[in-house]
């Protein structure tokens, strides 16, 4: 029996909406990629306390990032 590996991707988010901010959740979530967010506004507390996520699929998350950020 043969697996299949998938690659990864490397991602590129430009601002953490709340939009980009999902989908870089399922991205990563889902093992198809390594998000790098480039932030402007919410970048220190992005950095220090991470994004408040409640989503009906991902349930409530505290504190999560992006891969780098």
């Amino acid at each position: 029996m043969t697996t299949t590996e998938v690659k990864k991707s490397n991602v590129l988010l430009l601002g953490g909406g709340a939009v980009g901010t999902i989908a870089a959740l399922n991205i990563e979530s889902g093992g198809l990629g390594s998000v790098t967010a480039v932030l402007r506004s919410n970048f220190k507390v992005v950095q220090d306390e991470g994004y408040v996520i409640e989503s009906v699929d991902h349930g409530k998350l505290k504190g999560w990032r992006p891969t780098r950020g």
